[in-house]
């Protein structure tokens, strides 16, 4: 699988404009539970915590985007699945508080078009799953002809 033919920004708008169209789905997995995609999803595309990823990275996670629902929609995905606890603070009424959390991760395994793809969900406390990320070793990077401007000829 490559990426598509796009430079870094029109790649970015159109992996956007798929997941932005996927609002929730069911899983058959969680007996049709709705899994959310939330912009956070969308942006832990581009980075992880605060850190941007590169831009080669992102446009592998982007041309994935458009087999998310086929995965997550597949009754015969490979699944695992690992708990953490996680600790964040948030402002209430001016203060901060510390609050710690268990976080539920679910990885789906795919075989899809000669790549293995996994797509996570994730869960905090009892809240609602949301798609947290999606990635593969296996997307090559498009590689199109760079466009040389011409040189003028010296005088």
């Amino acid at each position: 699988m490559k990426t598509w033919n796009f430079g870094y920004e029109k790649s970015k708008k159109h992996a956007k404009s798929i997941y932005s169209k996927i609002g929730r789905i069911p899983c058959p997995a969680f007996d049709g539970e709705l899994i959310a995609f939330t912009s956070n999803g969308f942006n832990h595309l581009i980075r992880k915590g605060r850190i941007p990823r590169t831009r080669n990275e992102q446009k592998r996670r982007f041309a994935l985007v458009p087999y998310i629902e086929e995965i997550i929609k597949n009754p015969r995905a490979e699944i695992s699945f690992r708990q953490n606890e996680e600790k964040y603070t948030v402002n209430r009424h001016g203060q901060d508080i510390h609050i710690t959390s268990i976080a539920n991760f679910w990885t789906f395994h795919s075989h899809l078009r000669g790549c293995n793809i996994k797509i996570v969900i994730k869960q905090i406390g009892g809240g609602q799953k949301q798609f947290q990320s999606i990635m593969s070793e296996d997307v090559k990077l498009h590689r199109g002809k760079k466009k040389h401007k011409k040189q003028k000829s010296p005088r």
